[in-house]
């Protein structure tokens, strides 16, 4: 009797299954099947921002100016003038600027300046010192309390009481407002402060001032044109 062979059912498994060892060598591997995204990768990547073109910012910066002691009143005017005819703000003070400057120069607006402030000095012809004998100092003394009284100090350990102080009490020197006018209209302006010593700021106020009542009552006529993107008070300038 011939010797079973123990491993000929091993031998005749791949044979039957051939369709399935097929099936199973075709098939790839997990990882080749489906690639796994982690939850980072479901974010979108954020685009680059391009750089604002700056170019007309540096070239008009010389227009750029900035007064002081133009009252906030008037500039919230100016900005409501704008916002009723439609164009930008720096237009409105342009055109009233224009008008006062104007008028100076035909001598329909005249600039009347008051002394401020007076002052005292030790040396009244330069570096020679004044000398007086104490008799006579007494004698300016006196004339100075006279001329100029000075109120009484409060005694000495006596707390003086500091009063809130409203936005009407701030000197308005320290509000300041920028605009963008032409140059030649700024060097106009800084030369008939300098004429007449008068800070700039004041001669823009004044000027605004004068415009806007002139506006007020027709004397000065503001005719917006249309422009591509909102109005504007000179066309083709």
């Amino acid at each position: 009797m011939a010797r079973r062979d123990a491993f000929s059912g091993l031998r005749e498994t791949p044979s039957s299954n051939a369709d399935e060892d097929g099936r199973s060598v075709d098939m790839p591997a997990f990882s080749e099947k489906q690639d796994v995204k982690q939850p980072l990768d479901l974010i979108p990547t954020a685009q680059r921002r391009e750089k604002r073109n700056r170019d007309w910012e540096q070239a008009h910066r010389a227009e750029t100016v900035t007064y002081r002691g133009v009252p906030r009143e008037c500039h919230e005017w100016i900005e409501e003038i704008a916002e009723g005819l439609a164009v930008p703000r720096d237009e409105v003070v342009r055109a009233f600027l224009e008008f006062g400057v104007k008028q100076y120069q035909c001598g329909q607006l005249a600039l009347i300046a008051y002394p401020k402030a007076q002052r005292m000095t030790l040396f009244p012809e330069g570096e020679r010192k004044t000398l007086v004998s104490p008799s006579q100092g007494k004698k300016i003394n006196g004339w100075l309390n006279e001329a100029f009284p000075v109120a009484m100090k409060n005694e000495r350990g006596a707390k003086r009481k500091k009063g809130k102080r409203g936005p009407a009490d701030g000197s308005r020197w320290e509000i300041r407002v920028t605009y963008r006018i032409p140059i030649l209209l700024k060097e106009k302006i800084r030369s008939i402060a300098n004429e007449h010593t008068l800070p700039v700021g004041e001669v823009v106020w004044f000027f605004i001032e004068q415009a806007l009542q002139a506006f007020r009552n027709g004397s000065l006529s503001l005719q917006p044109a249309p422009k591509m993107i909102g109005m504007t008070l000179f066309q083709g300038r």
